[in-house]
């Protein structure tokens, strides 16, 4: 079975973000918890947080909290709501997510302007009541085409999108509206990672026979991949966690695909990738499997010989050897006697059974195939056990059947092998109807197509020859059916396995301590850590503890089956469960950095992201700096990007170095030679006059108090260089005194003229 794992799926970075900003709340320990509604779509996370006392409030709540934090959950509230919660004077700790923040600024600023808002999406959806309360409730929320009565009343329209809408709803909702509207302004706030995790997961869809969508039941997103998933694979199935997952049903397919919500945790997609491998592991390699719903019909396979009641021969009483010694002692139909082979001719076997007459055995009572010799089939002289059926065939000897002993005997050793539970082994020989027929040497048993293995066989041709064992599930001996099973034998294996599998893994557990160096082999790579097998028991590695460095993919970086060496950071003794670190055992290159550098220092560094407020830059394989757009150059910059490329590689000065927070703040412009001064505006007269008046005043003064008359200008020599040094400040912004300097100083007395 191959299991393939849409990319993007899991965790998205608001959710991962908001999740880091709970755990760090609970970690500092400043008193009671509250997240302004469930901080995630996520049924198992939000019981989990429960545990640790996080506290799940209504926005009716806010106004009885007293004391606490309050986290605002990733979808965001409304702007009310939050000058409440400010009002109570609570601290706040703003979780929302970025894309869902533009939203908001967007609904307030264009809502200012006089525009009618106009929002994509559900309106039971917690972002969307959210993003509307940044418009004092009065958007238009609008989810289908079918919703756009009356739109033609309004003259300017902005439009903005749930982030988790699908983009194809959003585009037509879109394209109606601006061909009914005077004015439309249009922002496509549909988070990018959304689209590409539908677009991954169709992807996924398309190329496998059944689909796994995780996530919660109540999650907006995951029930939108479910629903682009069915529509790309018929067979898909949305469940929460891996007790929602029928197992057995999966493993009818061969291929299959996997997905998950942006609320899902990487813990649950972990326990549904353990649960199918496990059961992956344990099943036969070589079957190609796909899935069925329809039941299999049983097929009695039915003796061919006449029915013989039982109480017609089966005589307790009866002792064949007793009868010889008493010497032709009259015998009885449906006895069993033993006679020795003395003609044989094409079509019967004459037996001497000790009878006053010979025993006759037909072909059709000596063998089931018409096409078999007799004189190929035994030999003179040969001893052959039959039973009566006739005291006088006609001729006047007994007639025998060697064919209905050898079913009462396979009758009976079926019986006991039903009755002590006894493994049978076989082969394989033909098909019948939705089932097997299988030789297991005494005789043929039927095997239906859903006893052979724990999945379900595509094409039963390709199993002939095939060796098989099992055991009798069902036998009748009034209708002589018996039914052979494998798949009891496998289930039993594999729970035996899986029995094993624990004890090792929990063995395994307790002999790895945190802090330990372990050695191990990469067995699985998801877009959000990859799982380390350490003979026995996995370790999960999340991405952001594989490098220093900052990475695209974990693919990037691994591959599969490779060995790596990693530390233990954490067990989880509950779930027996794991966590690796591999850049734990990596010197941190922000100790490299303050070693080799300092404050002023020239450095080669490498453009790597590009935003409006500069630009960010590699200084060594691991750590970057701050490039400000007020750092790039003397001259006003209007746009990052038409000036910096990522991957530019430039020389810049280091200006500020932050130790406890581990930011570096770096400048292109001081690199470069500052722009001369204008020079200043020439005086007039009556100015010259008048400041002279001034200086004279301010000597007299000076004077008074004993003074040196001839005063130096209060600037000095290396003022241009200090004007020039940019200081390191995180939010630094052009200033004016950036901008103008001291290009007025002089121009109240400071001159040459007034010494």
């Amino acid at each position: 079975m191959e299991i393939i794992i849409a990319e993007k799926a899991g965790y998205c970075f608001g959710i991962e973000n908001a999740m880091k900003m709970v755990r760090d709340t609970i970690e500092s320990g400043q008193g009671k918890i509250y997240t302004l509604g469930p901080i995630s779509h996520n049924t198992q996370e939000i019981r989990r947080l429960a545990d640790q006392g996080v506290v799940i409030i209504t926005d009716d709540e806010v106004n009885g909290l007293q004391t606490g934090r309050v986290i605002l959950r990733s979808h965001g509230v409304g702007k009310k709501t939050i000058e409440a919660i400010k009002g109570k004077g609570l601290p706040i700790i703003n979780a929302t997510c970025p894309y869902v923040r533009a939203v908001q600024k967007k609904v307030e600023s264009y809502d200012a302007a006089g525009y009618q808002i106009v929002i994509v999406g559900n309106k039971d959806h917690p972002e969307v009541i959210g993003a509307n309360g940044w418009c004092q409730d009065k958007a238009l929320i609008i989810n289908d085409i079918n919703q756009l009565e009356n739109i033609e009343s309004y003259d300017r329209i902005c439009i903005v999108a749930q982030t988790t809408i699908i983009e194809s709803r959003f585009n037509e909702i879109c394209d109606a509206i601006r061909s009914r509207v005077n004015e439309v302004v249009i922002f496509n706030t549909i988070c990018s990672a959304t689209a590409e995790r539908q677009a991954a997961a169709a992807k996924t869809a398309k190329e496998v026979e059944y689909m796994i969508v995780i996530g919660g039941y109540h999650s907006s997103n995951t029930q939108k991949l479910a629903d682009i998933c069915k529509s790309h694979c018929e067979k898909t199935c949305h469940i929460e966690t891996i007790r929602d997952l029928d197992l057995a049903e999966v493993m009818k397919y061969q291929k299959i695909g996997i997905t998950a919500g942006a609320s899902t945790p990487d813990w649950i997609v972990k326990e549904v990738l353990e649960g199918m491998e496990e059961q992956n592991k344990i099943a036969e390699e070589n079957v190609v499997v796909e899935m069925t719903t329809e039941e299999q019909p049983t097929v009695v396979v039915e003796e061919v010989v006449e029915t013989i009641e039982k109480d017609e021969y089966d005589d307790a009483n009866f002792d064949f050897a007793a009868e010889i010694e008493e010497s032709l002692k009259t015998i009885r139909r449906g006895a069993e006697i033993e006679g020795e082979v003395i003609h044989i001719a094409e079509d019967e076997v004459i037996l001497n059974i000790g009878y006053k007459a010979d025993g006759i055995v037909k072909k059709n009572d000596f063998t089931w195939r018409s096409d078999e010799v007799l004189s190929e089939l035994v030999q003179l002289g040969d001893k052959v056990w039959c039973i009566v059926t006739d005291l006088n065939e006609g001729s006047g000897n007994v007639k025998l059947s060697k064919i209905k002993y050898d079913n009462r005997l396979v009758q009976k050793q079926l019986s006991d092998a039903f009755d002590n539970k006894t493994i049978l082994e076989g082969t394989i020989k033909d098909i019948s109807g939705n089932g097997l027929i299988v030789d297991i040497g005494f005789t043929d048993i039927y095997m239906p197509a859903s006893q052979y293995h724990v999945r379900y066989v595509k094409d039963l041709n390709t199993l002939i020859g095939e060796k098989v064992k099992g055991i009798i599930i069902d036998y009748n001996p009034k209708r002589r059916r018996a039914i052979l099973s494998q798949k009891i034998i496998l289930e039993k294996d594999m729970k035996e396995r899986r029995e094993q599998v624990k004890e090792m893994k929990d063995k395994r557990f307790e002999e790895l301590n945190v802090d330990d160096i372990v050695k191990g082999v990469v067995k699985t790579i998801t877009n959000f850590g990859i799982f380390v097998d350490l003979d026995g028991i996995d370790g999960f590695v999340h991405r952001s503890d594989l490098t220093w460095e900052k990475i695209n993919e974990p693919k990037d970086i691994v591959e599969k089956g490779q060995e790596i060496e990693a530390k233990v950071i954490a067990k989880n003794e509950e779930d027996k469960k794991i966590k690796l670190s591999v850049k734990a055992l990596m010197d941190r290159p922000w100790d490299d950095f303050i070693a080799k550098y300092n404050v002023d220092d020239e450095v080669e560094v490498t453009i790597t992201n590009i935003l409006d407020f500069g630009a960010f830059a590699e200084v060594i394989p691991g750590v970057e700096g701050l490039i400000h757009v007020s750092e790039i150059s003397y001259n006003r910059v209007e746009s990052v990007a038409s000036v910096l490329n990522t991957g530019d590689v430039l020389t810049v000065k280091i200006i500020g170095i932050n130790p406890e927070k581990e930011k570096i703040s770096l400048s292109k412009k001081a690199t470069e030679e500052a722009p001369a001064r204008p020079a200043p505006t020439p005086r007039s007269s009556n100015s010259s006059s008048s400041s002279s008046t001034g200086s004279g005043d301010r000597d007299r003064t000076s004077n008074y108090g004993g003074g040196d008359r001839n005063r130096r200008p209060q600037q000095s020599h290396n003022s241009n260089n200090n004007r020039n040094k940019t200081v390191y400040e995180e939010t630094a912004n052009v200033t004016l005194g950036d901008s103008f300097g001291d290009m007025f100083s002089g121009l109240f007395g400071d001159s040459e003229d007034d010494k």
